[in-house]
């Protein structure tokens, strides 16, 4: 048996890592720390997406996943009601139906993707430098756009989460 390579050290990693992190999110009971575990998930996505000299993707990844909808996610938590949530175990009874489902899925996936060999002839080049450039110049407008549209909805999402003092009463 021939000694592993970095890359498959880093893959073999990564595939342990990524599938006991996304089982932590769906497993785990507290919120918090389900978000704490697709914290560090899309953190290692990030990190995977790097690995394949994709330095674009990688920033993607952080800003959009990591600093936007992770930061949605425990907004949302902390304004729910969670000890009401907890309370209701109605998907409890699926557990199981819904791990035959998956081992079916990944049957399924297996056999599709057994024989495929990947084309390592080309070299790899990253076009960071004229997408960021692009996105700056000629999308501007829309890029700003975008930006006030999100903060508006983040404006509104508070102002509609805010508790009136006269409400309380």
């Amino acid at each position: 048996m021939s000694p592993l390579s970095i890359d498959q050290i880093f893959f073999i990693y990564f595939f342990l890592s990524l599938s006991l992190l996304s089982i932590g999110v769906i497993a785990s009971r507290n919120i918090i720390h389900s978000a704490f575990f697709l914290l560090i998930f899309l953190l290692h996505v990030a990190a995977v997406f790097l690995f394949l000299n994709a330095e674009f993707l990688m920033a993607i990844q952080i800003i959009v996943y990591v600093g936007g909808v992770l930061a949605l996610f425990i907004f949302a938590i902390m304004v729910m009601n969670i000890k009401d949530e907890l309370k209701h175990r109605r998907f409890v009874k699926f557990a199981g139906s819904g791990f035959l489902v998956s081992l079916l899925f990944f049957a399924v996936f297996y056999v599709f993707l057994r024989n495929i060999r990947l084309e390592t002839s080309k070299p790899l080049t990253s076009d960071t430098n004229m997408l960021g450039s692009l996105l700056y110049s000629y999308f501007l407008l829309p890029f700003e756009i975008l930006s006030l549209v999100l903060l508006i909805a983040l404006i509104a999402g508070i102002l509609i989460a805010k508790k009136n003092p006269k409400e309380d009463r």
